[in-house]
């Protein structure tokens, strides 16, 4: 597995891949290139977009966990409509009380 240094390396090199494929997509549009070639272009740029979404997506989660400390945020606690309905029962008095 890949530590941050080298993920930051990989990303780089995603963005230089990413703008020459760009630059080879616009200059193959302006060429007048047959549909069948921008079609493929633009798939491969696609592509290359989302392999570098999912790099990313690593380097963000390799740089959190690189931080001290690091916790995820807190999650409250769910409640089930019961409890929910007994907490504000409870609160507005015995007024609803079905036990004699």
């Amino acid at each position: 597995m890949p530590d941050l240094a080298e993920m930051e390396l990989y990303c780089l090199e995603a963005r230089g891949l990413i703008a020459r494929a760009e630059a080879a997509v616009l200059a193959m549009n302006a060429n007048g290139a047959c549909q069948g070639h921008r079609l493929m272009a633009a798939q491969g740029l696609t592509a290359m977009k989302h392999l570098n979404r999912i790099i990313e997506l690593h380097h963000n989660r390799l740089a959190f966990a690189a931080l001290p400390n690091a916790a995820s945020p807190p999650v409250a606690p769910r409640r089930n409509w019961l409890s929910a309905l007994r907490q504000r029962l409870a609160i507005s008095g015995p007024a609803l009380e079905t036990r004699a």
